[in-house]
């Protein structure tokens, strides 16, 4: 269970930062599928980009301060 929570975190970040940037969700199938051109698919790969950027960091802290959690649990 404790692997679930970095990646619980890093999904909710990606998520969030999708609904805040334009143009959001849809960026995905205009991606992925090629339905878009010119800056409607510019702004696709700034939101995507933009939300798996900050899902990585936040996936990486979480990480990281859970592995402290568990080093300072082993020394008490």
């Amino acid at each position: 269970m404790r692997w679930a929570v970095p990646l619980l975190v890093a999904l909710v970040v990606f998520v969030g930062v999708l609904l805040v940037t334009p143009p959001g969700f849809r960026a995905l199938p205009d991606e992925l599928l090629g339905t878009s051109r010119g800056p409607g698919l510019d702004a696709a790969a700034y939101a995507l980009g933009a939300a798996s950027g900050l899902a990585l960091v936040s996936l990486a802290l979480v990480v990281a301060a859970l592995v402290v959690i568990d080093l300072l649990r082993r020394v008490r």
